[in-house]
């Protein structure tokens, strides 16, 4: 039997999200590709953590091989390099581990086409990556038991036993471990594990073919009946509380002890913290009584000790913390001595942008957590401005964090407040981070000019052949907004410049002479009148109603309905929200029929309904109006979004903003995004999202529009469908 030595994370915490991992070896990027059969494959570690572990190994291997880090790590925002063999194969598994112990994984990457990962901490192992088809099947085992496992074993129906498959790692409570196994050497094992504070458990005759997931749990049901080799034993009754931090301050460490008890044994919470407002499930096995002190330390080394709680009873354990955050995780340096009071900075918020800011962190640049909203119950509106006092530490470096209505963040990294006392956000005069470089460089400012927020932005003199480090790290700069960063004296005047956007698209400026020019524009600037890009709208509501997505109007000058003629009819802008991504625009004088929405009494959508598309993608190439069929094939979008749905028709570039509609012709949804479009991976087709319809019902109520809804009829064919709706169905041009 073959079984892969899974080498899960340190301390490793269950789920994770989608993305692949950076590679922190060689931080040059090169500006040349490697031969095919042996490529340089990049991972680029997006998640806000360290990555410790990177495993990737061809998908017919029952082994994930080596770390390919080996004793390295990689930080947020860095890079690991190294070459590939691809002779036999270009399809290859992924797994990161990170430093709190979370476990990403990705499964048939296509290192060939695609030589550069990006990783974001957030993918974990889906059921359909469990279904895969292949000589080698994958399982998950998490451990949901309140202790640490130590050890892992798998044990074939003819008592061959594999080796530990956890390696030299752990497993922590909560945390989640992918395996590999050969198919054809049998389904069925029993599982034993050992644990840091109990004996072993043993869950016996698992079919990892059929049941993919195996769970060791805090009381002993899974384990083996009395008498059968390896059972553990008598079970032992398990403890659990919710523990809710109130405050505004992340929790770092959780200790409990038996009542009057000498010590107060290991921190419970391990790798991880509770962050403010946050809760945290503790699970430990019973001792001699009920009664237990519990005591927990924030941020700023203050404790809160709770004394002789009743944990039999108690379900729930709730701590309120100092009334102010003072930063953002890392315990801060204590103040000098002597200092009889706390330095105390003003500082104004400025919102440049068009939607209201509903939240404001302010927090030390040394620390890793964000503390409390600043605005509580209030909002700064667009052109206005929020006044507060920093309580400073020793330096002057703090991060600036905000929130629109909507969602969206940005934030202003190293904001040095002893010198700027005016931070903007949203408008042109905003600068989104502070690039970095040496004190005594010369000072540059990039402005964004493209249609579309740069993801990462490379900065070498033109004798260089790499082009070394990403200057926005984890950060993204929006278009308009400006970076201010500091370039070496000794390298010169002239600087080679590569952007890449959100889109994957990439800009190079060569030969830039940076001595001439203290501020440099890049992107293309808008053209007035310029078509930038095409969408798709409909009409729902008599009085010309047009709704379609957010991103299709974002940044136009003019949105107009594009007439078979060559004539567009401009549409006036009615509202805007960008986390739904949703925006209402408005023909005047229209008499087209709208589309009707599904009637709110009937049966909401299913996984499995049939779905049809109209609308215009790929107007340049494919011209007039388009219909697709498929199957709604999910009730949740990317990451779990529950406001989205899935869907299988195909969709194209400038279907974005078209109507979903059922079988009877019904709007059951709008369309919004491709998975390439949120992953930034090509490896899945037909995975597409659409808006839910409890969304738009929403968003259009907010802005007083009445949509027309009916009830289900005759399902009709797509045909029909298309023909019934092509009146009520817009091709909109976005012009700048």
């Amino acid at each position: 039997m073959s079984f892969f030595p899974l080498m899960p994370a340190r301390f490793a915490l269950a789920v994770a999200c989608v993305a692949l991992l950076p590679i922190s070896g060689a931080d040059a990027q090169q500006r040349q590709r490697p031969a095919a059969r042996s490529p340089e494959v990049t991972f680029h570690n997006r998640s806000d953590t360290v990555m410790q572990n990177l495993f990737v190994t061809p998908t017919d291997e029952a082994s994930w091989g080596e770390d390919r880090l080996g004793s390295d790590t990689v930080n947020a925002g860095r890079r690991h390099r190294f070459r590939l063999s691809t002779a036999q194969q270009c399809r290859f598994d992924v797994r990161a581990v990170y430093s709190e112990g979370r476990e990403e994984t990705r499964f048939g990457v296509d290192l060939c086409q695609r030589p550069e990962v990006s990783l974001d901490g957030r993918t974990e192992t889906t059921a359909q990556d469990l279904q895969r088809a292949g000589p080698v099947a994958l399982f998950v085992v998490r451990n949901r038991t309140g202790n640490t496992l130590q050890t892992l074993k798998l044990t074939s129906p003819s008592g061959d036993d594999s080796d530990d498959i956890l390696g030299a790692a752990v497993l922590a409570d909560g945390a989640s471990y992918t395996g590999r196994f050969v198919r054809q050497d049998g389904c069925t094992y029993d599982l034993t594990a050992t644990f840091e504070e109990r004996d072993e458990q043993t869950i016996p005759r698992r079919n990892l073919c059929t049941t993919r997931e195996v769970v060791f749990q805090g009381s002993d049901r899974n384990t083996a009946p009395s008498g059968t080799p390896g059972a553990p034993g008598a079970a032992q009754e398990q403890l659990q509380v919710e523990i809710f931090n109130r405050g505004g301050i992340t929790i770092q460490t959780l200790n409990v002890r038996e009542a009057r008890a000498n010590s107060w044994g290991r921190d419970r919470l391990g790798s991880e913290v509770i962050a403010a407002r946050n809760s945290f499930t503790l699970r430990m096995p019973r001792g001699r009584g009920c009664q237990y002190d519990v005591r927990i330390t924030f941020d700023n080394n203050r404790e809160e000790v709770r004394s002789n709680v009743n944990l039999c009873e108690t379900r729930e354990l709730a701590f309120t913390g100092p009334a102010l955050a003072p930063g953002r995780g890392t315990r801060k340096t204590a103040p000098s001595q002597g200092e009889a009071t706390p330095r105390l900075s003003q500082v104004a918020i400025l919102n440049e942008g068009t939607n209201p800011i509903e939240s404001l962190f302010i927090s030390s640049s040394k620390v890793s957590t964000w503390g409390e909203d600043r605005l509580g119950a209030s909002r700064i509106a667009p052109g206005d401005r929020f006044s507060t006092q920093v309580e400073r530490d020793d330096q002057c470096n703090y991060d600036f964090r905000i929130v629109y209505q909507g969602g969206r963040e940005e934030r202003r990294m190293r904001q040095n407040i002893c010198d700027r006392r005016e931070v903007a956000f949203g408008g042109p005069n905003a600068f989104r981070i502070d690039g970095g470089g040496p004190e005594g460089g010369r000072r540059l400012v990039f402005v964004n000019q493209g249609r579309t927020d740069v993801r990462e932005l490379y900065l070498t003199p033109v004798t260089d052949t790499h082009w070394g480090d990403d200057r926005l790290g984890s950060e993204t700069l929006p278009r308009r907004f400006r970076l201010e960063l500091r370039v070496p004296n000794e390298g010169g005047c002239r600087w080679d410049v590569k952007l890449v956007y959100e889109g994957g698209q990439t800009l190079e400026q060569r030969d830039q002479d940076l001595c001439a020019k203290a501020e440099l524009s890049v992107g293309r600037p808008p053209r007035i009148g310029n078509l930038a890009s095409t969408g798709t709208g409909f009409y729902v509501s008599t009085s010309g109603h047009v709704l379609t997505n957010q991103h299709v109007v974002d940044g136009c000058g003019t949105v107009a309905i594009s007439r078979p003629d060559g004539k567009r009819t401009t549409l006036r802008m009615i509202a805007q929200d960008e986390g739904a991504d949703l925006a209402l625009l408005q023909e005047e004088g229209a008499t087209t029929p709208a589309l009707s929405l599904r009637a709110g009494s009937q049966t909401p959508i299913r996984a499995g309904e049939r779905v049809v598309l109209v609308g215009y993608p790929a107007r340049s190439q494919l011209g007039g109006v388009n219909v697709t069929e498929g199957l709604i094939s999910g009730l949740r979008g990317a990451l779990g979004d529950q406001s989205r749905f899935q869907y299988s028709a195909p969709t194209q570039p400038g279907n974005s903003g078209g109507p979903v509609l059922d079988e009877f012709g019904h709007v059951v949804g709008v369309v919004v995004s491709q998975i390439d479009k949120i992953s930034g991976e090509r490896t899945a087709q037909n995975i597409n999202f659409g808006i839910k319809l409890d969304l738009v019902r929403t968003f259009l109520e907010a802005n007083r529009v009445t949509p027309t809804e009916d009830t289900a009829s005759q399902t009709l064919r797509a045909a029909d469908i298309l023909q019934n709706a092509n009146q009520s169905v817009l091709p909109l041009d976005c012009l700048e």
